[in-house]
C-alpha cells in the first residue's frame, strides 16, 4: 500500500509503537470534542458458556494440550448496519462510534472481513473506563485481501471510533465478522498465573541468557475459531537475512479437529519482550506485537501423536531493527546436552527460565528418537517447571542454541523432577517426510551449507533496511503543557540540545498548520505561542539531526 508523506508523519508521531506493530497512537476525538451526543449504539453479545468452557479447559490440561484463552463468536456489524455517526463541529469529518459488549469477557478483540481506511481515515478502540485504547489503525493496515484483526483489549465492552474525512466517507470499508472472546486474563495481565515455582528471566537463573530471550515470544494463536497461548522463538538461517521465522510445536496450531486456515493465520500476535524487568517482578514492561503470519512448515503430531511435533511460520512483516530481537541459533547435528534451559511463558505469563544440569536423553515420544527427555534442576531462586502456555518454547543446549520445543510432561512445582519432552530440533530438520511443507531445512539453510548448527543473531547485526528502520532515525517525545491549551504551549525535550529544526505542528486533518523552521530551547525548554490555532488537537514534530521529536496537544478557546 502507499504511504504518503501525511502517514509517514504520523508514523513518526506514534507515542505506543512501542507497544503494537501498526499502531500509531493518537487521541480519540471524542476524547477532545466537548459536547459531542453520549448516546451511540449499543450491542449485547451473549457470552459463551463459561461452566462448559471450564471443563473442556480441565481435561485439555490433564492431556496436556495448548492453553485456550478464548473462543470466536459470530458477529455482523460494519458501517452500514450498526454504529452511531456524529459529525464533528468546525471539521469536514466524522466519527462513527458503535458500543459492544460481552458479559464477562477479560478481553475483547475482533475479526473483520472487509477493511480499508482510506487516506485520513483513523479507527480507534477503547474500554469502558478508557484505560486501554488502541489505534489509531490507518491505511497503514490495509491489506490486499482487506483482511484485519485488531490486538485484544481489557474488558467486557468496547466502543469502536472511526474517524473520517467527509470526502473519503464512502471508501471507508468496516465490516466485523468474530467477536474474539477472552476468558482467560492472557497478554496485559498484571496478575502472576504461572504456579509459584516458575522463575522469572531476570532472575540470576537468566543472567547468562539475555540474548537468546529476546527471540522468546508469547503467541496468540487461533485455529479452529478458538484462541490459545503457545510459546515460540525467533530463528536464524543461513541466508542471515533476519527474516522473522518462528519456531513453535506442531500440537499448538491444531485445535482438535482441523489446522488453523490462512485468515486464522493472519490473526496470530506475537508478543516480544513480555517480561517483567525485577526477579520478583509481576508485570510486563516494553513489550511489543507483531500481527499475522505465514504458515511454512510443520508435522502432524497435533493431529495424529506421531513425529516431533514442530512448525514454522513467518511473520508477515519484517520486525524493525530497532525493537531488539534476537534469532536464536540452532543444532540439529542430534547431541544432546549435559545443561541448558528453555524459556517459556507458562499460563500466558511473563517469560520465565527453567534450568536442567543432568544430560538430556533420548526417547521415542511421538516418533522413534524424535524426542529429548529433560528433568529440571532445583537453582537459586527456586526450581522452575513448564505449564500450559510453555508449549512449543525452544530447549537450548550449552553453547545456547535451539535443540529442541516442548511437547509436553508431567513437571509442576509440586511435582518438579517429573520429566518433560521437548521434540528434537535434529528431528524437525529433514526427518518428518521429504518435503518443504515437512521440514526446517529448506527454510532455515536455505543456500544449502550443510551446517550442523548456527549462531544466533542480533538485530542490531541485520540487514540496514529491515522494517522501519530505513528512516535511520530515534524518535524521542516531546512533553507538551499545557493540554488542553488556550495561548501558548511549553515544550520540553529530554535530549541536551540548544535547538530544533523543523519544528510543525498538524491539525487532525494532517494538515500542517505551523512551521517554524529553528526554535531556540533554553534549559531544554521553549514556548510556541498557539492563540492562532483552531480548537482541536494537534499533533508536532521537530527534528535535530538523526533524532525526531513528537508529540501531541489540545487547543481549546
Amino acid at each position: 500500500m502507499k504511504k504518503t508523506l501525511f502517514y509517514l508523519i504520523f508514523l513518526c508521531l506514534s507515542i505506543t509503537f512501542a507497544t503494537a506493530q501498526d499502531n500509531i497512537g493518537g487521541t480519540p476525538p471524542s476524547f477532545i470534542y466537548s459536547n459531542l451526543p453520549t448516546n451511540i449504539d449499543f450491542v449485547q453479545v451473549p457470552s459463551p458458556d463459561l461452566n462448559k468452557l471450564a471443563a473442556e479447559d480441565y481435561d485439555r490440561n490433564q492431556k496436556s494440550e495448548p492453553y485456550r484463552i478464548g473462543v470466536t463468536l459470530p458477529v455482523d456489524f460494519s458501517l452500514d448496519n450498526s454504529g452511531t455517526w456524529t459529525d464533528l463541529p468546525g471539521e469536514e469529518a466524522a466519527i462513527w462510534r458503535l458500543t459492544v459488549r460481552s458479559e464477562g469477557a477479560k478481553a475483547i478483540g475482533f475479526g473483520y472481513s472487509s477493511f480499508y481506511m482510506p487516506d485520513g481515515a483513523k479507527l480507534f478502540l477503547y474500554n469502558k473506563d478508557k484505560s486501554k485504547i488502541t489505534g489509531a489503525y490507518t491505511a497503514l493496515n490495509n491489506s490486499d485481501n482487506y483482511f484485519f484483526s485488531n490486538d485484544k483489549i481489557k474488558g467486557d465492552e468496547i466502543t469502536l471510533e472511526l474517524f473520517v474525512p467527509n470526502d473519503k466517507r464512502d471508501a471507508a470499508l468496516l465490516h466485523i465478522t468474530d467477536l474474539d472472546y477472552f476468558y482467560r486474563p492472557g497478554e496485559n495481565n498484571t496478575i502472576k498465573d504461572a504456579d509459584t515455582c516458575e522463575i522469572n528471566i531476570n532472575c540470576p537463573e537468566g543472567s547468562n541468557w539475555q540474548n537468546e530471550k529476546k527471540g522468546v515470544c508469547l503467541i496468540d494463536i487461533k485455529t479452529g475459531g478458538d484462541w490459545y497461548n503457545c510459546t515460540g522463538s525467533l530463528v536464524n538461517n543461513t541466508s542471515q537475512n533476519c527474516t522473522p521465522y518462528v519456531l513453535l510445536a506442531d500440537h499448538c496450531i491444531y485445535s482438535g479437529s482441523a489446522y488453523p486456515t490462512a485468515s486464522e493465520c493472519n490473526a496470530w500476535r506475537f508478543y516480544f519482550h513480555y517480561e517483567a524487568t525485577l526477579c520478583n517482578g509481576t508485570s510486563p514492561s516494553g513489550t511489543f506485537l507483531r500481527t499475522g503470519c505465514t504458515l511454512k512448515a510443520h508435522d502432524t503430531y497435533g493431529s495424529t501423536n506421531n513425529g516431533s511435533d514442530f512448525c514454522l511460520v513467518q511473520i508477515n512483516a519484517p520486525i524493525p531493527n530497532t525493537l531488539g530481537v534476537y534469532y536464536n541459533g540452532w543444532d540439529h547435528g542430534g547431541n544432546g546436552s549435559t545443561s541448558g534451559v528453555s524459556i517459556h511463558h507458562p499460563q500466558a505469563d511473563i517469560m520465565k527460565i527453567s534450568t536442567f544440569t543432568t544430560s538430556l536423553a533420548s526417547i521415542n515420544y511421538g516418533a522413534t528418537g524424535s524426542h529429548w527427555r529433560v528433568v529440571w534442576a532445583q537453582t537459586e531462586t527456586h526450581h522452575g517447571v513448564t505449564e500450559q502456555g510453555s508449549s512449543g518454547s525452544p530447549l537450548f543446549n550449552s553453547t545456547k542454541k535451539i535443540i529442541g520445543t516442548l511437547t509436553g510432561g508431567g513437571s509442576f512445582c509440586d511435582t518438579p523432577t517429573q520429566p518433560d519432552f521437548y521434540g528434537k530440533f535434529f528431528y524437525h530438520w529433514d526427518k518428518n517426510g521429504t518435503t518443504s511443507a515437512k521440514q526446517l531445512k529448506p527454510w532455515l539453510d536455505p543456500e544449502n551449507t550443510g551446517v550442523a548448527s548456527l549462531a544466533g543473531k542480533a538485530a542490531s547485526t541485520c540487514p540496514s533496511d529491515i522494517g522501519i528502520s530505513e528512516l535511520n532515525t530515534n524518535e524521542e517525545k516531546i512533553n507538551i503543557n499545557p493540554s488542553p491549551a488556550q495561548n501558548e504551549i511549553v515544550i520540553k525535550i529530554s535530549s541536551p540540545e540548544n535547538k530544533i529544526e523543523n519544528v510543525m505542528i498538524y491539525n487532525i486533518m494532517g494538515v500542517a498548520v505551523k512551521n517554524i523552521p529553528v526554535l531556540n530551547m533554553e534549559s531544554l525548554k521553549a514556548t510556541i505561542d498557539i492563540s492562532d490555532l483552531a480548537e482541536g488537537v494537534y499533533y508536532m514534530t521537530a527534528q535535530k539531526g538523526k533524532t525526531i521529536f513528537k508529540g501531541e496537544f489540545v487547543k481549546i478557546k
